[in-house]
């Protein structure tokens, strides 16, 4: 026993010699680090009622820590208006004042609003590629069964000024639109606006399933390609669809990223509102085309277990810049509750994606906000955008916290800034 235990003695002196000479031992079993919440403050408040509705934010110099933040304001459920960009110089430090670009108009049938803006930064082209949405709300009430238009607008970051701004139109088929749309630039150059629009019957009428007020939705991918000059050219991807009795409201709001082997992997909003006694998942699709076309969908799996639940709520992937790890952020069913619908919108969530074969590493899963003893019951994390640092590779993240104060004045409620630093 003396012996053993002078070994071990000898064996650590080693050991911390070879540390102390700047060499690293590597453990028996390796520690998987966490991610880590290193604040969370509010960034814009509610303006007499009316909150922050996210727009985008995204670095617009390949090198330099200039960032552009876009938000708008929200009237009601899903109406927006004043959306406005401003532009920081010392990597978000500081901002310069708002200016409006994107605001309603009044037209004879109602208003005219804008809505979810998505944003590309092509570094290599020095430009900020955005889509937006245009409708029309009838007296000013939201018609979920509306036809979309799209606005194209560029902004030329080496000059610093909006250069194009038109209407994008698609001969023959129905336009989609943005909503919690993160677009992405494929290997071979070509750009991916993750899109959706609602599937219509022999009538033209929107399709819905049983007794949801929304529609039947499917996702549709806008291909942006360059031409010889530069030029951007526009056209649409097949849609992916799925039965309505799978996903009552169809899908939306699909999640990009190209993997390692080329595919680009699409997580989808799912929703099962019309049966709230069964499960309500995310769900997974892929394309192996850069876009064209895409598998049947899955349930978003889990590396261990059934699939984790997923209330009808967007999403993000992101490859880390500090790990060059896959990441997954969203919501998440994690207190045994089962989805409704919409719901449940906390906690906000970020997971480790295990890429091969794909799925949610579930014991990697780390809370970046939920809902505390003084927030209502029915307070959003959800809505969120964000960007990941370049000097701290920090994943920034923007959310207006509906319904933190009241359920029923659930927009009273202010715009945060988190700042979580990735392991």
């Amino acid at each position: 026993m003396r012996r053993e235990l002078i070994v071990t003695i000898i064996s650590l002196a080693v050991t911390a010699s070879v540390l102390n000479a700047g060499e690293v031992a590597a453990p028996a079993t390796a520690i998987r680090l966490r991610p880590k919440l290193l604040s969370k403050e509010i960034f814009i408040r509610h303006e007499n009622g009316r909150p922050t509705a996210s727009g985008f934010v995204t670095y617009i110099h390949p090198t330099k820590p200039i960032l552009m933040h876009c938000f708008g304001r929200e009237d009601y459920s899903d109406g927006y208006d004043d959306y406005a960009v401003s532009l920081s110089r010392d990597n978000g430090k500081t901002w310069s004042k708002p200016e409006v670009r994107w605001k309603s108009r009044i037209v004879p049938e109602g208003k005219m609003r804008y809505a979810e803006p998505a944003a590309f930064f092509d570094a290599e082209r020095g430009k900020l590629i955005v889509l937006i949405d245009h409708t029309l709300y009838p007296k000013d009430k939201l018609n979920v069964d509306t036809e979309y238009g799209l606005e194209l607008n560029v902004f030329d970051t080496r000059r610093e000024k909006w250069t194009e701004q038109r209407e994008l139109r698609f001969p023959g088929e129905r336009v989609p639109a943005m909503s919690f749309t993160f677009p992405i630039k494929t290997a071979s150059g070509r750009l991916l606006f993750p899109g959706m629009r609602k599937t219509i019957d022999a009538a033209g009428r929107a399709v819905h399933f049983k007794t949801t007020w929304a529609p039947v939705d499917e996702v549709v991918t806008v291909l942006g390609e360059y031409g010889a000059r530069g030029e951007l050219t526009w056209r649409l991807g097949q849609p992916l669809n799925i039965a309505p009795e799978l996903s009552s409201r169809g899908l939306d709001e699909n999640a990009l990223i190209e993997l390692r082997d080329g595919h680009i992997a699409a997580i989808c909003r799912g929703d099962n509102s019309a049966f709230s006694d069964k499960p309500g998942y995310k769900w997974l699709s892929f394309s192996s085309n850069d876009g064209e076309t895409w598998s049947a969908p899955v349930p978003l799996p889990a590396s261990v277990g059934d699939p984790v639940e997923s209330g009808a709520n967007g999403s993000a992937l992101f490859r880390s810049l500090k790990n060059r790890r896959l990441y997954w952020m969203g919501n998440l069913a994690l207190r045994g509750e089962r989805p409704k619908g919409n719901w449940p919108r906390s906690p906000l969530v970020i997971v480790e994606v295990q890429e091969e074969p794909f799925a949610l590493k579930r014991d990697t899963i780390f809370v970046v906000d939920e809902r505390g003893y003084n927030d209502s019951p029915r307070v959003q994390m959800s809505n969120f955008r964000f960007y990941q640092d370049r000097e701290t590779g920090d994943v920034v993240i923007f959310l207006t916290r509906y319904g933190e104060h009241s359920e029923k004045q659930w927009m009273l409620a202010d715009y945060y800034r988190y700042r979580v630093e990735m392991p």
